[in-house]
């Protein structure tokens, strides 16, 4: 747990730091959602309840993942040794370009948030020794527990995708899932810290923000943090609502280019993370992605009719272009095809 000294709240408390990451958290406390779909993956009418998930809320939780206890504990508690380490130490995998450690920056467009990361390719080979020693230990070893991790969820991502897929009745049962697949495929992989934050106890319940309110521009992300509260969720109606944490179950969100590839069917959810005023949180999120060049379009064989086409074709690459160069809580505007416009929140990974 990385605790900050009273003398380093009360200099951030006076910068613009503190003040820009509290002015749009102010009256944002909510209380528990207890109604966050759970879908035990080994149950029959697991595709049917995802199905319905994805297009009421796009989020819900999983169990009976299949992914070994042993590789989430591992990698958490790596992860917490690093964020355990002297600043100055972690800053020699700084910074972040696109991948290493980051630390209240988010991406490069002005966005902060009370947060430190690590931002890692998932095509391990492609992030070097000399970063993964920052973890103190040796490379290979390190690279061996984060792959085993992410080859785990990455397959736990595409069982959903194919239940998806299965749900909304396409013939092709890894239409979603083989981009992920894809030698070629974008994703990434994020390890979020979130340090406690004593001091919005005393700032007359207003809230800090852990990392601003956005989408994943991703196909699915698969998030899976400690038991420390802090992820919300935005409702249809605009509300604000707390998630309970769950440290054995993942938590899946609905992203932007599924909701296209659905022509609007699944939801991609508006999500964002507050601090915690004692605890640190750690949450690991798997973001599959699509190819760069790959064109992403709704699929056919989801048009009913004479349905149209709601959002215009573009590449991951156009999009995700497009995302690292917005802020968050910022919309890209996605042409509609004979329609109009359609705004649809964008993030960066």
């Amino acid at each position: 747990m990385v605790v900050l000294s009273k003398q380093s709240i009360q200099q951030l408390s006076s910068n613009s730091f503190m003040r820009n990451s509290m002015a749009s958290a102010a009256s944002s406390s909510a209380a528990f959602f207890s109604e966050v779909p759970l879908i035990d993956l080994s149950s029959p009418d697991a595709k049917q309840l995802i199905v319905k998930a994805c297009e009421e809320l796009g989020f819900f939780k999983v169990v009976n993942h299949g992914v070994p206890m042993e590789f989430i504990s591992t990698l958490e508690s790596e992860s917490t040794n690093f964020f355990s380490l002297p600043l100055s130490e972690k800053q020699k995998a700084a910074p972040p370009s696109p991948f290493g450690y980051g630390n209240k920056q988010i991406g490069r467009n002005g966005d902060v948030g009370w947060v430190e990361y690590i931002l890692l390719n998932t095509h391990l080979e492609s992030n070097s020794d000399g970063f993964l020693s920052i973890f103190g230990q040796d490379p290979q070893k390190l690279r061996s527990a984060v792959n085993n991790y992410i080859s785990a969820v990455r397959n736990m991502a595409c069982e959903i995708l194919e239940l998806m897929a299965e749900g909304l009745k396409i013939q092709q049962r890894n239409a979603f899932s083989k981009l992920v697949m894809d030698e070629e495929s974008d994703s990434v992989f994020r390890v979020n810290h979130y340090p406690p934050c004593p001091q919005i106890q005393a700032l007359k319940g207003m809230n800090m923000i852990g990392f601003g309110e956005h989408t994943d521009p991703q196909i699915i992300s698969v998030l899976r943090s400690n038991n420390t509260s802090g992820l919300q969720i935005s409702l249809a109606d605009g509300n604000w609502i707390s998630v309970p944490p769950d440290q054995n179950s993942f938590f899946i969100n609905v992203g932007d280019s599924l909701q296209v590839m659905t022509n609007g069917r699944f939801k991609s959810v508006k999500h964002r993370v507050l601090t915690n005023s004692l605890k640190s949180r750690i949450s690991m999120i798997y973001f599959g992605g699509p190819p760069l060049s790959e064109k992403i379009a709704p699929l056919p064989s989801l048009m009913k009719g004479e349905e149209r086409s709601l959002y215009k074709e573009f590449t991951w690459f156009e999009y995700k272009r497009s995302a690292y160069n917005s802020r968050l809580c910022s919309v890209e505007t996605v042409q509609l095809v004979g329609v109009g416009y359609i705004l649809i929140s964008v993030v960066r990974p």
